[in-house]
């Protein structure tokens, strides 16, 4: 994978950077041809680099307020303020659109990524896509034509898809009955997911006979024979679309034939998520979501922690994070005022404060909200709130606070936090980011969001192939807030320069942030009206 910059690329236009970046970080491959790009992943150890500065694991945060430095967000280089991404209509573009979306017919996507441009033409902007059997209700006819054969449907809820091989106007056949398990964005993981063991399980294009398995598994009778975890995952009867030796059918232009076997085997640092299971011949094999099928007996299933950050509601900031387990709460006596201990803090559980603190037996206690007390120590990461508020915190717009010293993300609304937790962001703290794992500080706007994506490398040194990598939401070049369910080291800065969030704090800011994804929609994106995203020490 190679160092540099890889913009990302809407209808031609540059992926929007608002605020000036301090570089960029390793960049990885596209998702499409024309389309988002994907960052490298955060791997469960990032690897050491000689010379740069980093954060010692167990670095130690002051307790201080963040004074914020008023910024303004400006449009991005080249653009005007009332500048349209749009290119020229394409004389097919209809002049007025319905103002409700389609109820009728249904249009099914046959590849990973099938846009949905603005208007029915491809020299129309994108404004996001669709996955692999979605099914989206559209208008009964084409809007128009704008390069593509068969015609541009309007669908529901906003804007227009090319029917052709990339989307079917019949919404049946074997991708609709084997991609049919739609991502659950109510949840912290969208779908099941596994990491890959050693040996790492083969990719297979068909449920492989035993014979088939002996000859791309070497070691599967040694395998076999080992004592295995138990596989979790309910196995569903085989459907007809797998019967009979039948290989799964391809997502993008390039057909399978019927003799294919399997493609290839997993990186050792790999991660898949399951839209299905089935028993076959005496193991249990999970389909992924680019229709290959693994037997999960080279896995292990993914179990987040129950970490997760802060619904700050009326009592708003402060509020410390315990970064240490021996935490405790205390209570004062009534009898003698002392202060007792009534019981532990969980690790990295979040306890809003009333700002005032007491000083006993020479130790500083910060009172809670709920009528407890803590120490104060190096353990308790503490958030106040900010003396100035940035200019972007007027009128009540949504923004996120994100600091790489105390590795905490704030979401706001105007000059109200509404939700607090710890992140993990670049390995390298405050490092160049140009030269090491580290965050690029600055003012930006969210551009690009995915309900999932895959981020992958393929360095002899450092491979890793981590699909559907869930809410993963780009604001400058490379670098995006997602999930990360690789690791559960959030609080400490662990990454490649991504903001790693546990997954269910990645699926409430997801569903909170702009540009929203329509329901059915995989991806959405914008240049003008994403959430701002402010990191700084």
């Amino acid at each position: 994978m190679r160092r540099g910059i890889l913009a990302f690329l809407i209808g031609g236009t540059a992926g929007l950077g608002v605020a000036a970046a301090q570089g960029s970080p390793w960049v990885a491959r596209t998702i499409s041809r024309a389309a988002s790009v994907v960052r490298p992943p955060d791997p469960p150890a990032p690897r050491a680099r000689p010379t740069p500065p980093r954060l010692a694991a167990s670095i130690s945060v002051p307790i201080v307020s963040v004074s914020i430095a008023p910024v303004s967000v400006a449009p991005p280089p080249g653009a005007s303020a009332s500048a349209s991404p749009d290119p020229e209509p394409d004389e097919d573009e209809p002049k007025d659109e319905a103002p409700s979306p389609p109820t009728g017919p249904e249009l099914l996507a046959l590849y990973k990524e099938v846009w949905v441009y603005a208007k029915p033409s491809f020299r129309s902007r994108k404004i996001g896509y669709l996955r692999a059997g979605a099914v989206v209700s559209r208008d009964a006819r084409p809007a128009g034509f704008g390069g593509c054969e068969q015609g541009f449907y309007r669908v529901a809820p906003s804007g227009y898809v090319c029917a052709g091989p990339a989307a079917s106007l019949q919404p049946d056949g074997a991708i609709a009955a084997l991609a049919k398990r739609r991502p659950d964005r109510a949840q912290g993981l969208p779908y099941p997911y596994v990491m890959s063991r050693f040996p790492t399980p083969p990719l297979y294009l068909k449920l492989p006979t035993q014979a088939e398995q002996r000859a791309v598994e070497g070691d599967l009778a040694k395998h076999l024979a080992r004592p295995r975890a138990e596989i979790t995952a309910t196995a569903l009867p085989v459907p007809a679309e797998l019967l009979d030796g039948k290989v799964v059918p391809s997502l993008t232009p390039n057909h399978r034939g019927a003799g294919a076997l399997y493609a290839g085997r997993a990186f050792p640092k790999s991660g898949f998520a399951l839209l299905a299971a089935y028993e076959h011949e005496g193991r249990v094999f999970g389909l992924n979501t680019d229709l290959q099928l693994v037997p999960l007996d080279r896995t292990r299933p993914i179990t987040p922690s129950s970490f997760r950050g802060v619904a700050l509601g009326d009592a708003g900031l402060p509020i410390v994070f315990a970064r240490t387990k021996a935490a405790r709460f205390y209570q004062r006596d009534p009898a003698t005022s002392a202060m007792r201990e009534v019981g532990p803090v969980s690790y990295r559980e979040g306890v809003q404060l009333t700002g005032k603190s007491e000083r006993v037996d020479r130790a500083t206690y910060l009172e809670a909200r709920d009528g407890r007390y803590l120490v104060q120590s190096e353990g308790l990461v503490r958030v106040d709130p900010p003396k100035e508020l940035p200019q972007f915190a007027a009128e009540g717009k949504k923004w996120i606070d994100i600091s790489i010293l105390k590795q905490t993300l704030v979401a706001w609304e105007g000059a109200r936090p509404v939700y607090a937790t710890l992140v993990s962001t670049g390995a390298d703290g405050l490092g160049d980011p140009k030269e090491t794992h580290s965050t690029v500080r600055g003012a930006f706007l969210i551009h690009t969001k995915h309900v999932t994506a895959v981020m992958d490398n393929d360095q002899d040194d450092d491979r890793f192939d981590l699909r559907d990598v869930p809410y993963v939401q780009y604001f400058h070049e490379g670098y995006a807030l997602h999930a990360a369910y690789w690791h559960d080291d959030f609080g400490r800065p662990k990454s490649h320069g991504c903001v790693n969030l546990h997954p269910t704090d990645a699926a409430w800011l997801f569903a909170w942030t702009t540009p929203e994804v329509p329901e059915g929609f995989h991806g959405a994106m914008t240049l003008k009206t994403g959430t701002v995203v402010y990191i700084h020490p």
